[in-house]
């Protein structure tokens, strides 16, 4: 694209359609027009009832958006099924007076102690606040063990019943009447427990959700201003991507009841949405402005009527959906398949992430597909508005005159081709070695606790550890049932047997309900910790099995640690099958698309190294903590439990973008010259800088969560911002040059038999 092409024509001339030349990057309209093409043509013909049914949608959306944040639940990491959720279930059955947790509300005074009458007349005020519906808690007192050593804390107990989403509601009603009561008096009181750990938590991930949009979205349009050169152009992507992250999270908001959808997998699918959706809008408009400039001619031309005007803009917007629609919608597609494959893991939080992303990608196809093409086909060379100074506008355009020596993007693919073995091997070995520490992996859930100590429920969590224990908000709960008193009669064994470990601070009477026992022991470690999960797993395959040997009585150990015990093992277990689906899925997609056998396995042989290499650096970073300083956190030990698979759906499926968008053009050049030594020069230097903005606003979009409080949301950001830089830089640009130059014409090569069985979804 020269010059004009490349910033934007002045619409004073349409010129006729010409055949196109040899090597100029005019690619030949399709004999018979396919769905898409005739798709863009329909969308320009229609485009105001199109973008007003999508003006009422986001004027709609707009309207219910402020309620979204009351309908969220809180973290579910419960794998159905598993021992921790039966153990749940038996104990709310059985032992309602437990609950299915235990609130905690603390009290603290720097001047009086727990057994002067101005303490005892503060706390009984605060717990007089609480509803008796379910047990209202007692005052504590010295007998209980309540008190701490210094007489300054104390903490009262009381069940919370109910499913999730309703014990939330319950917390975060207590902690304004409970803050209320003890306003401006002696004693402080907080509410602590899982429920109020995770509103607050909530809370805070909402923070951060705007943090890293008040830092992505400028620097994105920024990006895409010295892009595009022009103002109009910059502005439609992120509009685009901000009215589907809207649209999609008011219909996630209707959805987060019934599926109790939690903050957490609203914020990803927000920053996923922001990404996608300006990296799809930037491919279409990218296309449709070299179109529409191939049709213009120069300035001073003649000037054109109406007609032929409008002509020039509905075949630029067909082209358009044509050519880089087609991307759009194979790239979302394959991004939903792997989303999808997650449904085999029974974990619940699997079951979010596939819902929301699955839902916020499949809003920015329709979006790119129906008021994309609506919005450009009503701007025309409008689009262009807004023009840089001439010194900040991109360069000479991608592609034009390629074989007479093109523009930089072409010289480079030339080099790679001239030396694909002295480029290509070294950065193939050092992305390898990328992905050794993953081979070191562990696994667990940070409750994020270090990112509420400004919080209520954080506050009360500090001085509970710091008085008594910081496990005793989650203690780990075991649930026996049997004939006679073989339950019973197993607890109080299984309760002596681990009174002398080191990791228990505390091991409460054993209750008893008909032929079910339940015990619940408090830890030494917070919950979270990697010594906690190791208590469950020991408790497990030693004294839970040795107390109730040579009984018929039935054991199950459950709580918080324990439910992250068995998410990793889940995780882990499912993992290979689920990496296995999408690779098989994916190839079988390419191999339709692209009508080819090595292609696809390229494709998928790439993406797999590049996303196992992201995931490699990510756990030398934060599990092993070679980033704790400069990214702003203390290590763990682990990742997060879901986090290997969650990533490698996401990051396969977002990294065919640009496969497909490279690759896809290739072909297209391929197509159009017969020439394969032309064909990769050109393909890359009509799309380098577009997937290189596009990488760059991905990268800048996932990287903003490195600004958030919570560990997980840094852990996500981190790994799908390096994968992004690694796969549109290092393999994109160099490794599938490379390859496609050694393979030559293999590239393409495709058996008869198979040729003539597979469907003929987008051949031309």
């Amino acid at each position: 694209m020269n010059e004009h092409a490349a910033n934007g024509p002045r619409t004073e001339g349409v010129r006729k359609e010409s055949a196109p030349k040899e090597n100029a990057a005019v690619p030949a309209e399709p004999r018979s027009p396919s769905p898409l093409h005739r798709w863009g043509g329909y969308m320009a013909r229609h485009r105001i009832p199109v973008l007003a049914v999508w003006l009422l949608l986001v004027v709609a959306s707009a309207a219910f958006y402020p309620s979204v944040e009351s309908r969220l639940a809180a973290p579910d990491y419960t794998v159905q099924s598993s021992e921790s959720a039966t153990a749940q279930k038996l104990m709310a059955r059985h032992f309602p007076a437990s609950g299915a947790e235990q609130g905690v509300v603390v009290f603290r005074s720097a001047r009086l102690t727990a057994d002067t009458p101005e303490y005892r007349r503060a706390v009984e005020r605060v717990l007089a606040v609480i509803p008796a519906d379910g047990g209202r808690p007692a005052a504590p007192d010295s007998s209980s063990g309540r008190i701490s050593a210094d007489k300054h804390v104390a903490v009262a107990t009381f069940p919370m019943a109910g499913s999730r989403s309703d014990r939330a509601d319950r917390a975060g009603d207590l902690q304004r009447h409970i803050r209320a009561a003890a306003a401006d008096g002696p004693v402080e009181a907080y509410l602590t427990g899982p429920s109020a750990l995770t509103g607050d938590l909530s809370d805070v991930e909402l923070r951060d959700q705007s943090v890293a949009e008040s830092i992505g979205v400028p620097i994105a349009l920024l990006a895409l201003l010295l892009a595009f050169g022009t103002l109009v152009a910059a502005l439609i992507p992120v509009a685009m991507a901000l009215g589907s992250v809207l649209a999609c999270t008011a219909l996630l908001g209707l959805l987060a009841g019934p599926l109790n959808l939690d903050r957490f997998v609203t914020v990803v699918a927000t920053v996923i949405g922001i990404g996608v959706g300006i990296d799809y809008a930037l491919f279409v408009i990218s296309r449709f402005r070299e179109e529409l400039a191939r049709r213009t001619p120069p300035d001073g031309g003649p000037r054109p009527d109406k007609a032929a005007l409008r002509e020039a803009v509905d075949a630029s917007v067909s082209v358009a959906l044509r050519t880089s629609g087609r991307t759009v919608l194979t790239a979302g597609l394959i991004v939903m398949v792997a989303l999808g494959s997650m449904i085999l893991i029974r974990g619940h939080i699997f079951t979010e992430i596939t819902v929301a992303a699955g839902l916020m990608v499949v809003l920015c196809l329709l979006t790119s597909l129906t008021a994309l093409p609506a919005l450009l086909a009503l701007l025309g060379h409008r689009v262009n508005r807004g023009a840089l100074p001439r010194r900040l506008r991109p360069s000479a355009g991608a592609g034009v005159g390629v074989g007479a020596g093109g523009g930089r993007w072409a010289a480079w693919a030339r080099t790679v081709l001239r030396h694909p073995y002295r480029l290509g091997l070294p950065v193939l070995l050092l992305v390898a070695a990328m992905t050794v520490p993953l081979a070191s992996i562990r696994l667990g859930v940070d409750w994020g606790l270090a990112s509420l100590t400004d919080t209520s429920s954080g506050k009360g969590q500090q001085i509970v550890a710091t008085s008594f224990s910081p496990g005793a908000v989650g203690p780990v709960q075991v649930v026996a049932c049997g004939p006679g008193d073989t339950a019973v009669t197993g607890a109080q064994r299984l309760a002596g047997e681990v009174r002398d470990d080191r990791r228990v601070t505390e091991v409460l009477p054993v209750e008893r309900s008909g032929k079910c026992a339940g015990l619940h022991i408090v830890l030494a470690e917070p919950v979270d910790s990697p010594k906690a999960t190791a208590f469950v797993r020991d408790l497990r395959s030693g004294p839970a099995r040795t107390a109730f040997a040579g009984t018929p009585a039935e054991v199950h150990v459950g709580g918080l640690s324990a439910e992250y015990v068995d998410l990793s093992d889940e995780t882990a277990g499912k993992l290979p099958l689920v990496v296995l689906v999408i690779l098989a899925l994916s190839f079988c997609y390419l191999l339709v698309v692209f009508r080819s056998v090595l292609v696809p396995v390229k494709a998928v042989l790439l993406n797999l190294l590049a996303t196992v290499a992201a995931l490699g650096m990510t756990t030398l970073v934060f599990q092993h903590g070679w980033g704790e300083g400069l990214f702003g956190f203390t290590s763990s030990g682990t990742l997060q439990a879901y986090l290997p698979v969650a990533l490698f759906a996401l990051l396969f499926g977002l990294s065919m973008d640009y496969e497909i968008f490279l690759v896809g053009r290739i072909q297209e050049e391929r197509l159009r010259s017969g020439d394969d030594a032309q064909a990769v020069p050109a393909g890359l230097e009509h799309t380098a800088r577009q997937i290189t903005t596009a990488a760059a606003i991905m990268v800048v979009v996932f990287g903003s969560l490195l600004f958030a409080r919570v560990l997980e949301l840094k852990q996500f950001g981190f790994g799908l911002a390096f994968a992004v830089l690694l796969d549109a830089t290092v393999v994109r640009l160099l490794l599938v040059p490379a390859v496609m130059g050694v393979a030559g014409r293999a590239n393409w090569w495709l058996p008869g038999w198979l040729e003539r069985r597979l469907p003929a979804v987008w051949k031309e």
